[in-house]
């Protein structure tokens, strides 16, 4: 029998038996067979994916942080560490000072660059993002005045994240480019 013949014999059973219809109104009778489940576990994500969605975690936590520039919400230390977190910090703390807030949130389109592998074991991913801040803008804190006259745009991204010996993902450094900058 041909791999076309084998192919078209399985897809007929399996057309057969999953459009049978019970013609009778009675319900089903109970299964009283005993069966034993396989659960099945799902693999865990790459680390490559775990970098990602830790990056894509910190831009979050930071719009969320920026809408009142609390410089201490629990969610940054969360996503972001080391040189990361001390500057969505300090950028936080001087919006407050400023008497700045900001609303909406960044798109990121981030892409894989580069992995180190040390001793076999992902450690470090760096990411590259085109980020868009178009709709991520300072006000004034109680108001709709903008806090200057620019708009947002797109902008080049380079981040490092790092596995954590927790076994979690943080951004530890990135570096945001001037608009247009990609």
């Amino acid at each position: 029998m041909t791999i076309t013949a084998r192919v078209a014999t399985i897809l007929g059973v399996v057309a057969v038996t999953s459009c049978s219809v019970r013609s009778n109104s009675s319900p089903p009778p109970e299964n009283t067979s005993t069966s034993t489940s396989t659960r099945v576990t799902p693999l865990p994500d790459p680390p490559e994916r775990q970098a990602i969605d830790a990056y894509l975690a910190m831009w979050r936590e930071m719009a969320i942080a920026s809408e009142t520039s609390n410089s201490e919400a629990p969610g940054l230390a969360e996503h972001a560490a080391g040189d990361a977190l001390v500057v969505i910090k300090n950028s936080l703390a001087e919006d407050e000072q400023k008497g700045l807030v900001t609303r909406g949130s960044p798109k990121s389109d981030p892409q894989v660059t580069n992995v180190d592998r040390s001793g076999g074991v992902v450690t470090v991913v760096k990411i590259r993002d085109c980020g868009d801040d178009s709709a991520w803008l300072k006000y004034r804190k109680g108001t709709n005045q903008p806090a200057d006259g620019q708009g947002g745009g797109r902008r080049s991204i380079l981040a490092e994240v790092k596995a954590q010996p927790d076994g979690s993902w943080r951004v530890t450094r990135f570096a945001v480019q001037g608009v247009g900058s990609c």
